[in-house]
């Protein structure tokens, strides 16, 4: 049955859907024609923007992850081109999300252009097809999708030298693309047995694809203690007893955030451009 289900996969399209321009593809773990466009993708695109293999993450582990049944977290891979669905495809970006089901919140990890295609916008294209999916995969499993947040190093701390992209310049990069850098402390947890937490990042969010509404203290919280509690086998302590869990939202419970919200928004719109107005 898994085998005639996998062939009759490979005889179907590809589901496309236009994002700024481009064709999108979301990979799917269940169609050969999916997971071929992918290993082409990664190929042509990912090892072209990460050179150095100790930079980036295998094929294999992003394979392994789409077909893992992990119950509390799912990979989403975006893949951006022209003519997708066609034999020799044109591969021009790649990016990578997760979503954490049990606090029904995304995010945001690796984004890579080829090099003959940046500049066009991609970036953004990437972030609102990632978001779409996001909400797709979300709503599956009968949930709203509560946030969708983003890491980026903190310029006080590390410097463009330290850093393939200057961080503050990668900051402004993503509030253009519609982030909010979050106003508290954020340390990451350890990812592996023996690691180290890093206090290196800032915590951006996104506003929600459907409502356009940027995620209420509920959900930054819950955000927070699905990453500390995923990884509190590493951290050696839950989130509760965890001190940088403890302070991040111990600052969020302070925060006034709609007014916060409020206040970068409204900046932000006196510094946008205003269109040339028009002649009579």
């Amino acid at each position: 049955m898994v085998n005639r289900h996998f062939n009759r996969k490979a005889s179907e399209r590809l589901r496309i859907k236009q994002v700024g321009g481009h064709d999108t593809h979301v990979i799917e773990a269940d169609n050969p024609r999916s997971l071929a466009l992918l290993a082409r993708a990664y190929k042509e695109v990912y090892e072209a923007a990460f050179p150095i293999a100790g930079e980036r993450e295998t094929l294999e582990a992003w394979q392994n992850s789409l077909h893992d049944k992990n119950k509390a977290t799912n990979i989403v891979i975006v893949v951006a081109g022209d003519h997708l669905d066609a034999p020799d495809p044109t591969l021009k970006a790649i990016s990578v999300a997760y979503y954490y089901k049990q606090t029904d919140a995304g995010l945001m990890a690796y984004n890579a252009v080829a090099p003959a295609f940046q500049g066009q916008g991609l970036g953004r294209t990437m972030v609102d097809a990632r978001k779409s999916a996001l909400h797709d995969l979300a709503y599956s499993y009968g949930k709203p999708l509560g946030g969708i947040f983003i890491e980026c190093h903190d310029p006080a701390k590390v410097t463009s030298e330290e850093d393939v992209m200057d961080p503050a310049l990668r900051i402004k990069m993503f509030e253009k693309m519609g982030a909010i850098t979050l106003p508290v402390d954020y340390v990451e947890p350890p990812f592996e047995e023996g690691g180290r937490k890093s206090e290196n990042f800032k915590l951006l969010a996104y506003a929600h694809p459907g409502t356009g509404k940027y995620p209420t203290k509920a959900e930054i919280k819950d955000y927070l203690t699905g990453i500390y509690a995923a990884l509190a086998r590493f951290a050696k302590c839950a989130p509760e007893d965890n001190a940088d869990y403890l302070k991040s939202v111990g600052q969020l419970d302070k925060l006034d955030l709609d007014a916060f919200y409020k206040t970068v928004l409204a900046e932000r719109k006196k510094q946008t451009p205003k269109p040339p107005a028009q002649k009579p």
